[in-house]
């Protein structure tokens, strides 16, 4: 099941209120984690504890699950005796990021006395740190993986070294997270967005989940503190058991092909072709007769409708993935749009996938 979270902040100038307000929000478009750090170096220290402590309450009235990040020096902020972690239990916590600092006889150690789930740094865990945990004896069952989020413009991840690193825990059997920026309210002091991948800090935070979904990640987090309520809601709905593509149809399309093409799911066939993604669903679906129209040249994305000129094929439903010549009997009833291209990747055989209609935004003139 793909979870879904957000980070919320203490002693950044965030009030209690706005925390409060935005975990509200977020839980009511079904958000159920929350991740929080004391190690943020902008982070004022004064009432930092405080702030702290009130933030996991609230997140635990409203049923988040929360994890913090930290580092040794945490526990002397929180007045926690590292040889006792089972006191962090206190503070309502249900899982903690171990950053930098922890041996992997601590690991091992902490996965069996905390009673809390443990997060590894995904993004920097190597095949060798990670069987020297196992080794120490650390319990399987309570370690997960969480990329870091790089505020710095550049400093994001490739999608090569993101893949090769959550392989590696994913080869252990252990779940993997990353973060997605939010476009509308990324956090200072750089205000470039708080994103696992480079590739996504100028991506809508849909478009990111949707590849982090697609790519068989466990959880997905807004980096930064402040996802707007239409960036939480879109991001909410993303299902990773069902890629969801968003394409412009062609205008003149009839009822009968609109239900096929817009069924609640397709599911590409085992023995996909060379150059198209098939759906195993969609000629069961037809009931019509489809008229010949629509012909066109078939480029990578386009979304088709075998006609009645295919005679026992009518109906068929294919995504294009290499380019293709116009053919009398295809109709090209849509495309993918340019932003969700990437998607055509993730449809491996007996993958799900749906459409969704891509509308304009209305913009509000006042």
């Amino acid at each position: 099941m793909l979870e879904k979270g957000i980070c919320a902040f203490a002693g950044l100038g965030y009030s209690p209120e706005q925390n409060s307000r935005y975990l509200r929000l977020a839980r009511e478009c079904g958000f159920t984690r929350l991740f929080t750090s004391l190690q943020i170096p902008e982070a004022k220290v004064g009432n930092l504890e405080e702030e702290f402590r009130l933030l996991v309450a609230e997140a635990a009235r409203l049923g988040f699950q929360t994890t913090a990040d930290i580092s040794p020096a945490t526990f002397n902020l929180l007045e926690v005796d590292l040889s006792r972690p089972e006191q962090l239990h206190t503070l309502g916590l249900q899982a903690l990021r171990l950053d930098f600092g922890f041996s992997p006889a601590e690991i091992a150690r902490l996965s069996k006395e905390s009673g809390l789930e443990l997060d590894l740094n995904a993004s920097t865990i190597s095949e060798d740190v990670l069987e020297a945990i196992m080794g120490a004896g650390a319990d399987s069952t309570r370690l997960r993986a969480c990329h870091n989020y790089y505020p710095r413009p550049e400093t994001g991840l490739s999608y090569e070294f993101f893949a090769e690193r959550t392989q590696i825990c994913h080869t252990h059997g252990i779940r993997v997270s990353a973060f997605i920026p939010s476009r509308a309210n990324p956090r200072g002091p750089i205000y470039a967005g708080l994103p696992t991948l480079e590739a996504h800090r100028h991506w809508e935070p849909l478009q990111a989940a949707k590849q982090l979904a697609a790519e068989g990640l466990e959880g997905i987090l807004f980096g930064d503190p402040l996802a707007t309520a239409e960036e939480l809601t879109e991001v909410g709905r993303v299902d990773s058991s069902l890629i969801e593509i968003q394409v412009k149809t062609k205008p003149g399309l009839t009822e009968n092909e609109r239900k096929i093409l817009f069924a609640p799911r397709h599911t590409n066939r085992p023995d996909p072709g060379e150059r198209v993604a098939r759906s195993q669903e969609a000629r069961g679906l037809c009931r019509e007769e489809i008229p010949a129209h629509l012909q066109g040249s078939r480029p990578r994305g386009s979304v088709t409708l075998d006609n009645s000129g295919y005679r026992r094929y009518m109906g068929e439903l294919q995504v294009v993935m290499k380019d293709l010549p116009a053919d009398p009997r295809v109709n090209v009833v849509a495309k993918v749009i340019p932003e969700e291209m990437f998607l055509l990747d993730a449809l491996k055989p007996g993958r799900a996938f749906c459409f969704k209609e891509k509308t304009e935004k209305r913009v509000d003139k006042g």
